[in-house]
């Protein structure tokens, strides 16, 4: 009749701060203490983990309503949908405006995407980059491309963004892939030489017509479910993307992206979450341009981090505190920052996160969680936490006191009313009707089809 202990608990340090949000309870010994994070610490980034079920979404929907009502901006990248519906219910009213809710499932008003477009020059390797890294991270381009997918794909995007005005999206990498005609017009209005040498010189040298038809389909298969998408062809074929990532980030604005998985599918959610990553990092990179102290924060919430990890997100732990950008990330196990044997994520995660928090995790992640936590808490500990309640290693003006434990606050029902009024709103503001998105991508094709000459 022994009630073992299910795992200890420790005490919190003297210096917690008094200001910043609310992330739960310390209770020790009969004393309940309130634990703060400033937001100085938060931009060292906040890294959460945990067995599915346990209080992780719960956790970031707290912390996302607190960061809404004191007036900051927010993203949310949720591939589910619930966490996204659980923010909607707490916004206040005079907030409504600020929403941005982007919802690949609403396919009556869609939202634009330009996956190429680009703001300054600067910005147009980035982008590039960004795309490939996104396709390789999709289909595992050494087994499935290799390096001429890169070539044909790396100039046939930079083709096209030499002349956006007649189409640069992902709808015409295959038109100029496969029509000569368009391929001329398009190399008419290219001021770039090296792009204009590898069509005009380097691809007739690998065989011309005949190179490129065999090279297409290695292109097209990759695009084509996307593109034959009745969902994601209106949002990723619009020229023009229906908000602004660096407005929105400077203008403390809310953008909540709702990739429901079960509605759009893995892939196309996958594509969309890391595209905007991408999107968030080189938005706060164009902030090189603003005085450090004229830098607003902005707060980038991701659950189940590990299907939208590229390149960018270990960008982002390392160097986007300069430029306020904060991420508060989660997933279930360590494992799912490995691919492939290749450790640069989980190398990048445990190496630059300020804060850390867990929740009940497996025996395989005890002994690398157990290390962060230590001295205070073990493998035992760590395996053993009760249900909705979590260790916490939290930064303190810069530095880390020992691990104490932590119970979030439970989840406070919201008006659900909120939800369908903001969705409106945002889909009033921000969205286009599907028949118009359509008659111009037709529009597009069309004269893409037909011989195109440079005017005089």
């Amino acid at each position: 009749k022994i009630k073992w202990l299910e795992s200890r608990k420790a005490q919190p340090p003297n210096n917690l701060p008094a200001e910043g949000i609310l992330l739960g309870d310390n209770e020790y010994r009969g004393i309940k203490t309130e634990v703060r994070i400033k937001s100085s610490d938060r931009l060292r980034h906040t890294y959460i983990i945990g067995k599915s079920g346990v209080g992780k979404s719960v956790m970031q929907a707290n912390l996302i309503n607190q960061d809404i009502k004191n007036g900051e901006g927010v993203c949310v990248i949720d591939p589910h949908g619930d966490l996204i519906d659980s923010v909607l219910e707490h916004i206040p009213e005079n907030r409504f405006d600020d929403v941005i809710l982007f919802d690949p499932a609403d396919h009556e008003r869609p939202l634009g995407l330009n996956m190429l477009e680009y703001q300054s020059e600067d910005q147009k390797t980035f982008v590039i980059n960004e795309m490939i890294t996104i396709f390789d991270k999709l289909y595992d381009l050494k087994a499935t491309g290799g390096p001429m997918f890169e070539q044909y794909m790396r100039n046939a995007m930079l083709l096209m963004m030499e002349d956006p005005e007649s189409g640069a999206t992902l709808l015409e990498v295959p038109k100029v892939l496969t029509d000569a005609s368009f391929r001329r017009y398009k190399l008419a209005n290219c001021g770039n030489s090296v792009v204009k040498d590898f069509w005009e010189k380097e691809a007739q040298k690998a065989g011309g017509d005949a190179s490129l038809a065999n090279m297409t389909p290695y292109i097209t298969s990759k695009l084509t479910p996307f593109l034959a998408s009745d969902l994601m062809r209106p949002i990723i074929a619009q020229q023009k993307s229906s908000f602004n990532f660096r407005e929105v980030m400077d203008k403390k604005q809310i953008l909540l992206v709702k990739l429901s998985k079960g509605k759009i599918g893995e892939l196309s959610s996958n594509l969309l979450g890391m595209v905007i990553v991408g999107k968030i990092l080189m938005a706060a990179l164009s902030r090189v341009d603003l005085a450090e102290d004229s830098r607003t924060p902005f707060y980038l919430y991701i659950d189940e981090f590990q299907n939208f990890i590229t390149e960018s997100i270990g960008i982002i732990l390392s160097e986007a505190r300069k430029y306020k950008l904060s991420l508060t990330f989660a997933h279930q196990f360590v494992a799912q920052l490995v691919k492939d044997n290749d450790t640069t994520i989980r190398d990048a995660v445990f190496g630059n996160i300020g804060t850390l928090i867990s929740f009940r995790i497996g025996p395989d992640d005890a002994e690398v969680i157990a290390k962060q936590l230590a001295p205070v808490f073990n493998e035992y500990d760590v395996i053993n936490i009760p249900k909705y309640n979590a260790y916490i290693k939290l930064l303190i003006d810069n530095q880390n006191p020992p691990a104490f434990n932590l119970a979030p606050y439970a989840p406070v029902p919201g008006d659900k009313i909120k939800i369908d009024k903001i969705r409106e709103l945002s889909r009033a503001k921000y969205g286009r009707d599907r028949q118009i998105v359509e008659n111009e991508i037709q529009e597009r094709i069309r004269l893409a089809s037909k011989p195109l000459i440079k005017p005089i």
